[in-house]
């Protein structure tokens, strides 16, 4: 980012601002103003924790699916460009959120991708709510910033903007303009994506290989827990001639070489030299033996390394693992083919069904009550456009939803009862749960006592339980798909970023606010995301507002990055520790992805006395008694505008449901 700012973050920023100009009298009425809310954290001092002043339910973003392997190998992309220039994009590069953790050879790739773009005075680089999909660094000559039609600011030699385009498809939130002929150098969100992808995804796959010929490891780890121990295993540089451990002493570390090499010293003689690729120290796996070795760095030496007591809260210890069952590994029962033996399925035509009423609306569709012609019987019809989601490239999410749905039958998750199409639209007929949104209900109280929230949060838990137990990564938490129904119990709604994830995935989605680290860093993810989503979700509940909070995507990013985590002077002890190990940078160490799984979180102290069995028998008392008058009563849900603008048609998606 240029001059270490985000001129298209600030730009949206202030398009927001000027946007919430025409609300604020209303709510000035409504709420006493703007509220900024003085809490005292537990370090003592007062923090100010603000709240946005629009209460708008936030939208989910997300990239298009990347299948694994991409099906082509990775060819670096070289731009010729002079050394100055080069230089140039490369401070850009190393001031960016977006390159944050990059190796050095990653960064170059990506500079070496960046390719020329001129335009001429007047003309429009980029457009105030398009897609985009480049980002942009400033050679020559400037821009003009307006949003919404009002100037903002200047672009200038060696700012950057569009840092978001390459995340993930978000509509331009200013208009850029030359204000004289200017050369930029820009980025696509492709090429920025593949190069990430084949840095993170050849490093973890290098680790793999190497932890794969450890004879202590070989016959103990399942393949997914070789990937669960590569991205555990953190990294450390040491110098020629330093000493990574003396003979004699006690040995607490494994270590991978993954760069330079070692000498391994024997009562003073040098007796062998270990290069990249190979390791050494793996009886501290199993023991606390004194090492019968001295091991020094011959060159400057990057190792990977895990100590035995994380090893053993990651995965268990050795003769656990080697004594063990044979259960095989996790495996999805999804027959995506076979719908009509899915347990919930309902056999209804579309043409039964009768539309009463809008219960909400999203980035590519409506959600809509309907009752059945003959039996009166009502549903919820999902209805998403397909020139929408064929436009941004998220076919695969789609069918994704489908076939995950088909495959989860829980209490707390609606129920998939059948898909139709058109032309026009992809449609699922869903449970009907008419309580009104959790959402709704958190922001009209301000916040959740902790009792609350615990009846909101277990019935989450275990709904995560049973997907991940089926290798089924959630990805979109939020009190927005978090329904009541009509007793007041929670559903788990929108299961459009869902996906079968045997080891990690790659595709940047979710919703900002909830991003774990390693989606923000495009470093693979797995099903920790959803346990960092229920630490956030857990704290929102509690607080009436995330940890990480800012108008500006960008710099909720930074937020999450920087890893400040404070908590309002009302959180319990074991509220601020749950939150707190479910808010844990390293997904390798974050509680619910370590060994016992989502036990870890069911027995932590902030549930201590919690029934668990009544809550999946549905004997307690919901802290929130919606009022449902009828069985099509869509009074807890907000009201919506009827369709005005008759949808396309597409017929080059056709996808088989």
């Amino acid at each position: 980012m240029g001059n270490g700012s985000s001129i298209e973050s600030a730009a949206k920023l202030s398009a927001l601002k000027i946007e919430n100009e025409k609300l604020k009298a209303k709510l000035a009425a409504a709420e006493g103003g703007k509220k900024t809310h003085a809490i005292v954290v537990n370090s003592g001092t007062e923090e100010k924790f603000a709240r946005p002043d629009v209460k708008n339910r936030r939208v989910e973003v997300s990239a298009e699916a990347y299948k694994k392997g991409g099906g082509t190998a990775y060819t670096k992309k070289v731009v010729d460009k002079p050394a100055e220039d080069t230089a140039m994009i490369t401070d850009a590069v190393n001031k960016s959120i977006l390159f944050q953790e990059g190796s050095a050879d990653e960064k170059e790739h990506s500079v070496a991708a960046f390719y020329e773009v001129k335009a001429s005075s007047g003309e429009i680089v980029i457009q105030q709510g398009d897609v985009g999909h480049n980002y942009y660094v400033c050679k020559t000559g400037t821009l003009s910033i307006a949003v919404n039609g009002t100037q903002y600011g200047t672009v200038r030699p060696g700012d950057s903007f569009g840092e978001l385009a390459i995340m993930y498809n978000a509509p331009r939130a200013a208009t850029v303009t030359a204000s004289e002929d200017v050369v930029l150098y820009a980025l696509d969100r492709e090429s920025y994506v593949t190069i990430r992808k084949h840095f993170k995804g050849a490093s973890a796959e290098d680790c793999i290989d190497f932890l794969k010929k450890v004879p202590l490891l070989e016959k103990a780890l399942k393949p997914r827990e070789f990937v669960r121990l590569a991205g555990a295993m953190e990294e450390e540089e040491h110098e020629d001639g330093s000493t990574i451990m003396l003979q004699g002493e006690k040995g607490d570390f494994f270590y991978i070489i993954k760069d330079g090499s070692v000498a391994i010293i024997k009562d003073g003689a040098e007796v062998n030299t270990l290069a990249a690729g190979q390791y050494f120290g793996e009886q501290a796996l199993l023991t606390e033996d004194t090492r019968n070795a001295t091991c020094k760095a011959k060159t400057k030496t990057t190792l990977l390394s895990i100590d035995r007591s994380n090893f053993i809260t990651l995965l268990g210890t050795l003769e656990e693992l080697n004594n063990r069952a044979d259960e095989g590994e996790i495996k999805t029962d999804l027959t995506p083919d076979n719908v009509k033996g899915h347990k919930d399925y309902v056999d209804i035509k579309y043409d039964d069904l009768d539309i009463k009423g809008t219960l909400g609306c999203g980035a590519f569709g409506r959600v809509k009550l309907v009752k059945h012609k003959t039996t009166g019987d009502c549903f919820a019809l999902k209805c998403l456009t397909k020139t929408d989601i064929v436009a941004n490239n998220l076919q695969e999410h789609i069918v994704n939803e489908r076939n995950v749905m088909l495959e989860l039958s829980h209490p707390f998750i609606l129920k998939l009862h059948n898909s139709y199409k058109d032309t026009r639209y992809v449609y699922f007929l869903l449970e009907l749960a008419l309580g009104g949104e959790l959402f709704t209900f958190l922001r009209k109280a301000g916040r959740f006592n902790e009792k609350s929230a615990k009846f909101y949060a277990a019935p989450v838990i275990l709904a995560f339980e049973l997907m991940h137990s089926k290798s089924i990564v959630y990805r979109d938490l939020k009190p927005e798909n978090l329904i009541l129904d009509d007793k007041g119990y929670i559903k788990v709604v929108d299961f459009g970023l869902a996906k079968v994830v045997t080891d990690r995935t790659w595709t940047l989605c979710g919703t900002p606010d909830y991003l774990a680290p390693e989606i923000i860093l495009s470093k693979g993810h797995d099903r920790a995301v959803d346990y960092w989503a229920t630490g956030i979700l857990i704290y929102e509940m509690c607080a009436g507002f995330v940890p990480y909070y800012s108008d500006d995507p960008m710099e909720v990013y930074q937020l999450i990055l920087g890893g400040d985590l404070k908590f309002p002077s009302h959180f319990s002890r074991p509220c601020m520790d749950l939150c707190s190990k479910l808010l844990n940078q390293n997904q390798a160490k974050r509680l619910g992805n370590m060994k016992n799984g989502v036990k870890d979180i069911i027995k932590h102290k902030w549930f201590a006395g919690f029934d668990w069995a009544g809550l999946m028998e549905r004997k307690l008392a919901p802290p929130i008694a919606p009022v449902i008058k009828s069985k099509d009563d869509m009074s807890n849900f907000d009201e919506y505008p009827e369709d005005e603008v008759e949808v396309e048609e597409c017929l080059e998606w056709d996808p088989e449901l």
